[in-house]
């Protein structure tokens, strides 16, 4: 998990805010956890709007950025982080969702995979940061996809972490 002190030694690097969320839309490094008051506190200061939508233990994070992210042909302005019994930190991104997948080696999410590799309808591309085996059956995955309240040319895509 992301804390305080993953934050500072971030920061000592000169490791963008921005850099951080990418990594960990990507599966390359933990979610950011803004439930702690001092990372929501550093994100303010960068001007990222942190809304907690959920007092009760469950994570239910909104991310707002005052200057768009630009990640690989998409421009993100709002960032989800849910969780329960696993978890999808989530961008809510702009551009052109086949693009996006085909620039991150992503694959359609075959039939026998739907229901598994589901977070409510959005389904339509995933890839798994490692090798799916035995001791690992449910890597963690990048999940790109829309739904129903989607607007054109919007669309999600984010890290699906799965507890088991």
């Amino acid at each position: 998990m992301f804390n305080l002190s993953a934050w500072a030694a971030a920061t000592k690097t000169n490791t963008t805010a921005g850099t951080q969320f990418k990594a960990a839309l990507l599966c390359q490094a933990a979610p950011i956890d803004a439930r702690d008051s001092g990372i929501t506190t550093q994100l303010n200061k960068q001007k990222i709007a942190v809304k907690n939508l959920e007092k009760d233990g469950l994570i239910n994070l909104e991310y707002r950025f005052t200057k768009p992210l630009q990640i690989a042909n998409t421009s993100v302005s709002v960032v989800r982080y849910l969780g329960d019994s696993g978890s999808y930190f989530f961008a809510i991104a702009k551009g052109d969702m086949a693009r996006f997948a085909k620039s991150i080696n992503a694959k359609p999410v075959p039939a026998q995979l739907k229901e598994t590799l589901s977070w409510g309808d959005i389904n339509q591309y995933y890839q798994y940061t490692t090798d799916v085996t035995a001791d690992n059956p449910y890597p963690d995955t990048i999940l790109i996809g829309s739904d129903k309240t989607s607007k054109q040319g919007e669309f999600y895509f984010g890290c699906l972490r799965f507890d088991y």
